[in-house]
């Protein structure tokens, strides 16, 4: 007898919403019984152990990655300069359910560098080709600003005031279609 594929998804949802409010380490079985609705056995069924269903939950979280960054890039003829600009809107977008989902798994992370394992692979397919052209390093400069700024967010040590930030991200978009011509 085979489990229908909507129970995954709604103990996915139900970890997800999980960790965004109480953190990985208080993800349990018990809790994701009451949450999902699926029974322990459902859940285990798909998701052995902690450890596989956390994995998922990254899986996940980076195939949502991947659409919102398709899903926030621009029409313009320059593909590359899309594509990029799509990237950083993903990281400079200040999202509280992002900002959750990234706090919550922290301490899981810290404690399981596997777990970032998806994170390591979507870099591996954007980077692994990468022969350190100029162009190449000004993306990279560009993506590692996003990054920063998206740490700020998740961590909330910015400081930089709203109209600031604007700025900011408009000058990386400006320098993204500069810098990719």
């Amino acid at each position: 007898m085979t489990r229908p594929p909507a129970s995954k998804e709604k103990v996915l949802q139900a970890a997800e919403r999980i960790v965004q409010q109480r953190g990985a380490g208080n993800l349990t079985y018990d809790q994701l019984v009451k949450e999902s609705g699926v029974t322990r056995g459902g859940i285990t069924y798909h998701f052995p152990t902690k450890d596989l269903l956390l994995r998922a939950l990254m899986e996940r979280d980076m195939a949502q990655w991947e659409a919102m960054e398709k899903s926030l890039r621009p029409r313009m003829e320059n593909a590359e300069a899309a594509d990029l600009i799509g990237c950083l809107r993903a990281m400079t977008r200040t999202s509280d359910e992002q900002r959750r989902f990234v706090a919550g798994m922290m301490s899981a992370l810290t404690h399981d560098q596997e777990l970032l394992e998806p994170v390591r692979e979507l870099n591996r397919q954007r980077y692994d080709m990468q022969k350190g052209t100029p162009k190449e390093v000004n993306i990279m400069i560009l993506e590692l600003a996003a990054a920063g700024l998206f740490w700020q967010d998740i961590t909330r040590c910015h400081v930089m005031p709203d109209a600031m930030r604007k700025k900011v991200i408009a000058r990386l978009e400006t320098l993204a279609k500069e810098w990719t011509q």
